[in-house]
């Protein structure tokens, strides 16, 4: 693990930070270091500050402990976020909302819950399919809302309405 010389790593910062002045005031510029993992709490939060002087708006690291995640909002200049990274590697802690909410953290990013809570039970229905050649796990009524939830979601009418005036009317 290694990070980038500190100098780059705010000339970075602060060039997307003149990018986003001049293209659109609202765009969330969020400085991201992972240097915490293996130079410390102490060298994220220095480079999180140096990213405040040139105009990031919200702060981003990875505390390896409780201890440094409830120490980081106080040291850094910037909101953070905080990563929940559901079975990470690293051991790094997981916290409720209320609790990042607690030690100042002003968003949370879920890295891994709807994409591994997806696949776990893609693979159940998917072995069952492949075992049984049914599937059992969703009812038929509860099928068709979830069908109709999605056609809803994604306007499906408006899709078959521009069938309707290109597709179907050249038939």
């Amino acid at each position: 693990m290694h990070g980038v010389p500190v100098e780059e790593f705010v000339e970075k910062i602060s060039f997307a930070c003149k990018q986003r002045d001049e293209a659109d005031r609202d765009f969330v510029v969020i400085a991201r270091t992972d240097t915490c993992r293996a130079l410390g709490l102490d060298e994220a939060s220095m480079r999180i500050n140096r990213a405040a002087d040139v105009g990031a708006d919200m702060g981003l690291l990875f505390p390896r402990n409780p201890a440094e995640a409830e120490r980081a909002p106080q040291v850094c200049r910037l909101p953070l976020m905080y990563v929940q990274s559901r079975g990470n590697r690293d051991g790094r802690p997981l916290f409720s909302r209320q609790d990042l909410q607690q030690m100042g953290y002003v968003a949370c990013i879920e890295a891994q819950v709807v994409l591994c809570a997806a696949f776990h039970f893609l693979k159940q229905a998917l072995t069952e399919l492949r075992e049984t050649g049914r599937y059992g796990g969703v009812t038929e009524p509860e099928f068709v809302a979830a069908r109709q939830e999605i056609e809803d979601l994604i306007d499906l009418s408006k899709h078959y309405e521009i069938e309707a005036q290109t597709v179907e009317k050249r038939s």
